[in-house]
């Protein structure tokens, strides 16, 4: 390959021998950039590429040289360790539902009164454990449990009381996770989690972190302490969307000896890389400019037929793919990542009408469906409008209709007219045209002392806007729009607004 200058300077620092930050803007080709070098760097010993994804993982192993380095996930160096052991036992799964838990240790539903039924108290236990294990901490506390019940119980000091017993509970479901023998099923971040806390050292002399913006806790406390190791990491700050499953914005949480930029893009061409940048400098307050690929047309415009439409929350895709199933029967339709969250929605929208606790995350603060039409109509809860229209206009029975009749079409895209996602789904992901929902939140004004800004929707907006190749239509998004607006009010004279439309 013909190394760019900023390539270059990635590979000098890496030769410098100390550990490295790559901060890699969207779309600047870091699978490349690290691929470039493992060929050309001085690999003097055994060398390690991971990451968490399971997508990431599949494509460096079709593009590394497997005799210089090792690719695997976080997740398969525990399991290689001791993950195999549960395996045998036959207590690997994928998930353990509540109600599965439930069962198991035997709680009713007085065991959680007066705050939840059994079957929500146990998916507290679970979401108090799933902070546990992407944690440093060596014991469950009611810390994690607090992050869980804060939202559910109102008053504090009955808030901390209810952790407390949340807590308690989930350390005895990790107590008899980590007994031989035991009925308890655990999952893939259970063996990462009990792996980690034997301090395990690598034997790896280079290790490539890839995503560390998304890295968690867990394992930013694992590389962090290997020992002759030199650690290189890269990723992009403004990517970290995924602090509500525990993971950091690791991109500080390293100490390196040197940082390097990768700055221009290859995905999309300068229109798209100018919406980039606004979002970072008006949202993010980032001093990051990316630079789009001269040689790519891109554009800001409507588009009557986008392939790809993206939003920010499943209420408001759920919304949007039924409009287009309605406009467009006939269309072959699919929904990356598969319809199941919106088959969540829709479950735990029946069970709210039923008078009943849900663990759907979107509606597990409310008691019942009523409270969730009422909390729609307030500016925090707007993403819940949609679903709560299509509720309102079409009933749970259609819904389900609905979402049957484009289940399993994701597993062939090429064959779909369009594809919806949520941001999430589609990180890694790019497309040639793509069309924003309008449920991403923009900071709040200047003289709003109450609200309170999290950088991560910044983030979520400026991943979407750089998930398109060569049309962006923001035309439905006024986040984007007032991003737009506010840096083309700053653009010098000549980088006039103008400029996106060509």
């Amino acid at each position: 390959m013909k190394a760019t200058s900023e390539q270059r300077a990635c590979l000098d620092a890496f030769n410098a021998g100390g550990s490295l930050r790559i901060e890699a803007a969207a779309g600047s080709g870091k699978t490349t950039v690290l691929r470039y070098i493992v060929h050309r760097g001085f690999l003097d010993g055994r060398a390690l590429y991971t990451t968490f994804g399971k997508k990431n993982i599949e494509d460096a192993t079709a593009r590394f040289p497997l005799n210089k380095i090792d690719v695997r996930t976080n997740h398969s160096l525990a399991f290689r360790a001791i993950g195999g052991s549960w395996q045998r036992e036959g207590r690997l799964t994928n998930r353990v539902s509540p109600g599965e838990l439930q069962s198991l240790m035997g709680w009713s539903d007085n065991t959680f009164a007066p705050h939840a039924n059994g079957r929500t108290g146990s998916h507290l236990v679970l979401a108090t454990l799933d902070l546990f294990l992407q944690s440093s901490s060596d014991q469950i506390t009611a810390e994690h449990a607090m992050r869980v019940v804060a939202r559910r119980v109102r008053l504090p000091a009955e808030a901390v009381r209810f952790a407390i017993k949340i807590a308690t509970f989930a350390r005895e479901v990790w107590s008899r996770m980590m007994k031989r023998g035991d009925a308890m099923k655990i999952t893939h971040d259970c063996y990462l989690k009990a792996w980690a806390l034997t301090r395990p050292q690598l034997g790896y002399h280079h290790i490539f972190l890839d995503e560390a913006q998304d890295t968690s806790e867990l394992m930013v406390g694992l590389l962090s302490n290997q020992e002759d190791c030199q650690l290189i990491c890269v990723g992009d700050r403004h990517q970290a969307i995924y602090g509500w499953r525990g993971a950091i914005n690791a991109m500080d949480r390293f100490d390196t000896d040197a940082t390097a930029h990768l700055t221009q893009s290859f995905r999309f061409g300068p229109a798209i890389a100018y919406a980039a940048n606004a979002v970072l400098a008006e949202f993010l307050e980032s001093p990051l400019r990316l630079r789009g690929f001269d040689s790519i047309p891109s554009t800001i415009a409507p588009l009557d037929n986008p392939f790809c439409i993206l939003a920010r929350t499943n209420a408001s895709l759920f919304g949007a793919l039924v409009g287009r199933l309605l406009s467009h029967p006939n269309d072959r339709l699919g929904v990356v990542g598969g319809v199941e969250d919106m088959e969540r929605l829709v479950a735990g929208a029946e069970a709210l009408m039923r008078h009943e606790r849900t663990w759907v995350p979107d509606l597990a603060e409310f008691a019942h469906w009523g409270e969730v039409v009422a909390a729609s109509e307030e500016e925090a809860y707007a993403f819940l409008l949609p679903l709560v229209d299509l509720v309102s206009t079409y009933g749970t029975a259609a819904l389900r209709g609905f979402l049957a009749k484009v289940k399993g079409n994701e597993r062939s895209e090429v064959t779909c007219a369009q594809v919806f996602s949520t941001v999430h789904k589609a990180k890694g992901r790019e497309f040639d045209t793509v069309r924003l929902c309008d449920d991403f939140q923009a900071p709040p004004d200047p003289g709003d002392q109450e609200t309170v800004w999290d950088p991560e929707e910044g983030n979520l907006l400026y991943v979407a806007v750089t998930r398109a190749r060569r049309t962006l239509d923001i035309s439905q998004c006024s986040s984007a729009s007032i991003a737009l607006a506010m840096h083309g009010r700053k653009a010098r004279p000549s980088t006039p607004l103008a400029q996106l439309r060509n």
